[in-house]
């Protein structure tokens, strides 16, 4: 990963705790971007889910002008790379994406995919700099 150095791999037993009922946490990385967690989902073994937190909403200033400029990165997945955006209980901007394991394939394909997805962390953490 060109982006990212990964510092730890551990399982993610306080997320799996609270999400018990819809899916499970298998592992999380540790990057300089953030945590990425990655679950599989309850009665769907074709797909695997993966989750970040971007950044606290409370860190951004000007909150209206960042909500729209997330809406309009997540119209058609434009500017996420095919994650999706939302707002956490927690007042946290989130970045999600929920690949099929078909496309994950191999380790390259796994690989490509948490790259891209750090990219998109990265990318919305420097985005809300620009509305602090």
């Amino acid at each position: 990963m060109s982006h990212s150095k990964i510092y730890r791999l551990w399982p993610n037993r306080d997320t799996a705790r609270r999400s018990r009922r819809k899916a499970t946490t298998r592992f999380s990385l540790a990057l300089e971007e953030g945590t990425v967690a990655f679950f599989r989902v309850a009665g769907d073994t074709s797909v695997v889910f993966i989750r970040a937190k971007i950044l606290s909403m409370d860190d951004v200033k000007r909150v209206g002008d960042f909500a729209q400029a997330a809406l309009a990165g997540n119209f058609f997945w434009g500017g996420t790379r095919g994650a999706t955006l939302s707002v956490g209980l927690d007042n946290g901007l989130y970045a999600s994406e929920r690949p099929s394991l078909d496309e994950l394939g191999d380790e390259d394909g796994l690989g490509q995919c948490v790259e891209d997805f750090v990219e998109t962390i990265a990318d919305w953490q420097e985005r809300s700099a620009l509305y602090a």
